[in-house]
């Protein structure tokens, strides 16, 4: 069997387990679907005689490979997910494999992955691509990088000539819903620092990502029959709406790239008594952050002087932060992707990361950890594809890792 095959038979394995993320709990994962892939990767790693193998209440997965080169005995931790994104269909996802000739590729039923849409397939021809059906998300974030680790471990059991650190695999959940790397015993962590596999195009480099906070803004009004509500009703939608459009309008995610941030209204719910809206707000820089909460808060107090009195509230969060400046006191940690790109004469830059991962809240946890691509495009949608060919690379950058002191 080919490596392009045995990767997306893995990888279609794992897909067909509908791990969406959905809500936080205190006490256990958002799906408990999470535990069904959590045994079955811990089973399969246990099959490659993994030892220190364990599943905590929050269906997070870890084992150990030990190394069998003396002279490079520090472990290496490889961390993915479990859980996929709740912003598209994650059941009954149906994986295939194509082989990419240029054409739109269709997915099913007129559903189309269109190099007009997506111009990053014009650089795939040629590529082995697994898709979707078009109405369902695939998982690649970050199943492709479960099959990725996977693979790479299957990959040192089997070849015991190669000389390799040891190296810890770290199967996370929840991470979508920004709770994954408090799901971590980082007690319990041999290595000094690791690398998540959660990234996309295989070029980007991943050491620096958003500051993330969020944001629930609840509005209280008055409702009252809408014939005789003339200087009575409050109408907390239209509330909602003002508030909205006192933000920044060109600081969306549709209106920024790079290192712009933004306000993200990811949902809204309520009627004219009580709204409720869910914000995420991201930027690189901290301090612009900090500025964006401050035109938040200075909205919400002017809506509340214009009605006089607190009709809306705003419950603000840090999610995560910036990793750069820890990863700054840690070159090491991210010269040994880039000279594993080197060995392997990949090019490559780095990448500023729109969104958090893991690793990013691991780093500030003691454990300096980067993002390494998977090959997956289109996260979080029903578009979304995996490049095997960069998916196979990954591996071998991988290998390239754990091989070299």
């Amino acid at each position: 069997m080919s490596e392009v095959e045995k990767f997306y038979n893995r990888f279609k394995e794992y897909s067909k387990i509908d791990t969406t993320s959905n809500e936080v709990f205190s006490d256990k994962p958002s799906n408990d679907n999470e535990f069904v892939l959590a045994n079955l990767l811990k089973k399969q790693l246990e099959e490659l005689g993994l030892i220190d193998l364990y599943i905590n209440k929050f269906a997070t997965v870890y084992g150990y490979l030990p190394g069998n080169d003396e002279n490079n005995k520090d472990s290496i931790a490889l961390i993915a997910h479990l859980d996929t994104s709740n912003q598209a269909n994650g059941k009954d996802i149906k994986a295939r494999l194509v082989k990419f000739d240029g054409s739109d590729i269709l997915l099913s039923n007129n559903i189309y992955l269109s190099k007009l849409d997506y111009p990053v397939l014009r650089n795939k021809i040629g590529h082995n691509l697994i898709v979707s059906d078009g109405t369902t998300l695939l998982g690649g974030d970050d199943k492709a990088g479960i099959t990725i680790i996977m693979e790479l471990i299957e990959y040192l059991v089997n070849n015991k000539n190669v000389k390799h650190c040891p190296i810890e695999v770290i199967f996370t959940s929840d991470e979508e819903i920004g709770v994954g790397a408090d799901h971590v015993d980082i007690d319990k962590i041999k290595s000094k620092f690791g690398y998540t596999i959660d990234g996309g195009d295989l070029r980007y480099i991943e050491a620096e990502n958003f500051n993330g906070a969020s944001m629930k803004v609840i509005i209280n009004g008055r409702a009252i029959h809408p014939g005789y509500a003339k200087d009575k009703m409050i109408n907390a939608i239209n509330v909602g709406i003002k508030f909205h459009n006192s933000l920044p309008e060109f600081l969306r995610p549709e209106d920024t790239s790079n290192r712009q941030g933004f306000y993200h209204l990811s949902d809204i719910n309520g009627n004219e008594e009580k709204t409720v809206m869910d914000y995420i707000i991201r930027e690189h820089d901290i301090n612009k952050l900090n500025y964006m909460i401050e035109i938040a808060n200075l909205s919400k107090e002017r809506i509340n002087n214009m009605y006089k009195k607190d009709i809306i509230s705003l419950d603000i969060k840090l999610a995560y932060k910036n990793m750069k400046p820890e990863l700054d006191k840690h070159k090491e940690v991210v010269d040994k992707i880039e000279k594993a790109y080197q060995n392997l004469n990949i090019s490559y830059e780095f990448e500023a990361i729109r969104g958090g991962t893991d690793g990013a809240s691991l780093t500030y946890k003691g454990l300096p950890c980067p993002n390494i691509a998977t090959g997956s495009y289109n996260y979080h949608s029903r578009f979304e594809f995996i490049d095997v060919d960069e998916s196979i690379c990954v591996i071998n950058i991988l290998k390239e890792i754990v091989t070299n002191k």
